[in-house]
């Protein structure tokens, strides 16, 4: 039976009753279920358990510096692990194609800060006043008494960095300002970690950008800001898919806007869109209209339509907001 808990201990005695233990980031991923990941990953190795992240994607640039020695892409598919965990997933769809492992192990674990949850898993971890899932993990490697090392110190600081836009969001709570104080008492190597996430571009990705802005539509009196990404568009620049990550801030950050938005062709049929919202606009509710989620300034969804059907699907939304 599904279960939703506040405290952590059922997630605990889960952990420690696991031997072989499946850790499932979220597909398309950031710093947030990879640097969360990787420090439970790490602290599972301190108390001598097996742990296994498993993620069929590519790292994003920014955050390779986690160190890729950790994932594996592919495992024996009839190896049976003890416990599944899946990190920073709002649904199990958020999985992808290694959903099946959440069904397929024997118990299954569910960490996540979203508001959207859906509670998907045996045991369920889900706090959505906590910054980013890091905040999470944080406080179960303390429950484990497994101590901070330089390297989870790292893995969660790059985690909640990312979530809360290097601090800039409103997310961002005294609480996340207190756990930093402690990672950076770690030695944590500030300027390095900072250089890899935001400072280290491919000139690639700058030349996306200048090509997406160009595709900026201004609507209710400039209170919403609409960017858009093609496939052949990222073809022919030669980037990835996960290199449009952060763009769509430069929506929300125009003066005067209230709403960002990024439509990103995923395939042909299929849109992914963000959110972003500047001040009381709650964007979770305009993606779940979509059968999306995620939190009150920063959701997202998939339409399964083309570019112009699923902008016009969007404005007609967003009217009722604004």
């Amino acid at each position: 039976m599904k279960k939703k808990i506040i405290n952590m201990k059922e997630a605990l005695d889960i952990i420690h009753k696991a031997d072989n233990i499946l850790i499932l980031p979220h597909i398309l991923p950031d710093g947030d279920t990879i640097g969360s990941s990787v420090a439970l990953y790490l602290a599972l190795k301190k108390i001598g358990k097996h742990p296994v992240i498993l993620l069929d994607e590519e790292l994003p640039y920014n955050i390779k510096f986690l160190s890729q020695k950790y994932i594996r892409n592919k495992i024996d598919e009839s190896f049976m692990f003890d416990l599944a965990i899946s990190i920073d997933c709002s649904d199990v769809d958020r999985l992808g194609d290694r959903k099946e492992y959440i069904h397929k192990a024997k118990n299954s674990l569910n960490i996540d800060h979203h508001v959207t949850n859906t509670y998907f898993a045996d045991i369920n971890v889900v706090d959505s006043k906590a910054a980013a899932t890091g905040e999470i993990i944080y406080f179960i490697i303390k429950a484990m008494k497994v101590a901070i090392t330089k390297d989870i110190a790292t893995c969660i600081y790059t985690a909640l960095s990312t979530d809360t836009g290097s601090f800039k969001y409103d997310n961002t709570s005294s609480q996340t300002h207190r756990i930093v104080a402690e990672l950076i008492e770690k030695n944590i190597d500030l300027n390095f970690i900072t250089t890899q996430i935001y400072q280290n571009k491919p000139l690639y990705k700058v030349k996306l950008l200048s090509e997406v802005l160009n595709t900026l539509e201004l609507y209710f009196d400039n209170k919403l800001a609409i960017l858009c990404i093609t496939k052949e568009m990222l073809e022919r620049i030669g980037a990835k898919k996960e290199d449009t990550d952060g763009i769509i801030e430069f929506a929300r950050d125009i003066n005067g806007v209230e709403v960002g938005v990024l439509l990103k062709e995923m395939e042909k049929g299929k849109i992914k869109v963000g959110f972003r919202a500047k001040y009381d606009v709650d964007v979770s509710k305009i993606a779940e209209s979509f059968n999306g989620g995620g939190h009150k300034k920063a959701s997202g969804c998939s339409i399964y339509d083309n570019m112009n059907n699923a902008k016009a699907l969007i404005i007609k939304e967003i009217e009722n907001y604004l």
